[in-house]
């Protein structure tokens, strides 16, 4: 199955978010890859706890940068990052029930995340940041 890559117009020309989103495009890459070729129910839950891992770390150093430079979208931002953390832990029920195809209900979870989430929200803040010398 075919996902979206790291390119340019993801970033957010922040280093070390453009980082964490890079490890959040390999997740869905290794997800991707092993749709169909890989039935060990363990890779499944070891994607599922890299997520929620991501998500807390991910998150926030983005809040982190926000709330020091006042990002006055901040408050619909960490909605969007619980709605997230909310999902996620959502497949995480799902798979400890046996629910099946949830693999690519994921897939599909997690490329419409990256085009809406970086390439909209993210994209509000990066230029705030940048002016208040965050790179």
């Amino acid at each position: 199955m075919s996902h979206i890559q790291w390119n340019e117009k993801y970033s957010v020309n922040i280093e070390v978010i453009d980082e964490q989103h890079k490890k959040l495009f390999e997740v869905l890459g290794n997800l991707s890859d092993q749709l169909g070729k890989h039935r060990d129910k363990d890779f499944l839950g070891v994607i599922i706890r890299e997520l929620i891992q991501y998500a807390g770390e991910h998150f926030a150093t983005e809040e982190i940068f926000m709330t020091r430079y006042d990002f006055p979208g901040y408050t619909e931002h960490k909605k969007e990052h619980e709605a997230f953390k909310l999902k996620v832990a959502a497949f995480q029920k799902s798979f400890e029930a046996g629910k099946a195809m949830l693999s690519i209900e994921l897939i599909s979870f997690l490329t419409s995340w990256l085009d809406h989430h970086i390439l909209k929200t993210d994209k509000e803040y990066a230029p705030f940041l940048n002016e208040k010398g965050v790179y």
